[in-house]
């Protein structure tokens, strides 16, 4: 039985693959790491008029990137540079967008003896149900009030971001909305969401009244707020120390 479900989402998965045809506004090489990433090493792959599997996306301040696969090269372009096919009646009426949230909901921390908040690892239970959903022929994105990174992480900062979770944990992620400390209710909306876990009940409740379907996902005490809180603290010390300079 086992095997028969193996090859079955491996059936599914092939058929919902999503391929675009490189344009004239393709240069002919990819990025090897995400946009933000300080390291900017390039591979060339393919050329205008060739095929492109999509394998995930990330958009920000409406610019948007796609992980792509070019005959086995995999890397990063503008979305402008891919054509892709207008989406069949068929895929429209069968596709849900199903989104996730970023920490305590795809990856796990917990509390310290002295109160501190460390980085566990993978959440196996919910990454499993990301991945059933997205063998189903679903759309599944990462929807986190994080802000992209744009600089050297902290020393004590061991998490990975979500492209680098997506690449690592091999997430069929297909777009990471950021929303900058912002509830997630009005994204939510604007993406067309079906359904969202998220570990913070203050977002599930705003999903609910938002319209949105929302599933609390279970913590491990008051991990939520205290990861809230070592940012905040973090980020406040270092405006107290930028404005004393």
């Amino acid at each position: 039985m086992k095997q028969i479900l193996t090859e079955w989402r491996k059936f599914i998965t092939e058929n919902n693959k999503k391929t675009g045809t490189l344009n004239a506004d393709y240069p002919g090489y990819v990025e090897l790491y995400s946009p933000y990433s300080e390291n900017k090493e390039q591979a060339q792959a393919g050329a205008p008029g060739d095929q492109a599997e999509i394998l995930g996306s990330w958009s920000d301040k409406g610019v948007k990137w796609l992980e792509v696969d070019i005959d086995g090269t995999k890397g990063w372009i503008d979305s402008g540079e891919l054509d892709l096919a207008a989406p069949t009646e068929e895929d429209n009426l069968e596709q849900n967008i199903y989104s996730f949230d970023f920490d305590n909901t795809l990856i796990r921390y917990h509390t310290l003896e002295d109160g501190d908040v460390e980085y566990l690892g993978p959440h196996e239970e919910n990454i499993a149900l990301l991945k059933d959903l997205a063998a189903q022929g679903n759309k599944v994105i990462i929807v986190t009030s994080r802000s992209p990174l744009r600089r050297p992480k902290y020393e004590w900062d061991k998490a990975p971001t979500p492209e680098e979770a997506i690449q690592e944990f091999g997430l069929p992620v297909e777009e990471v909305h950021y929303t900058y400390g912002n509830f997630k209710a009005d994204k939510l909306m604007e993406l067309g969401v079906t359904k969202h876990w998220d570990d913070d009940d203050d977002e599930v409740a705003a999903a609910w009244a938002a319209g949105i379907e929302a599933e609390a996902v279970q913590v491990e005490g008051d991990v939520t707020d205290r990861l809230r809180d070592k940012w905040k603290d973090h980020i406040q010390e270092i405006d107290k120390h930028s404005t004393n300079n």
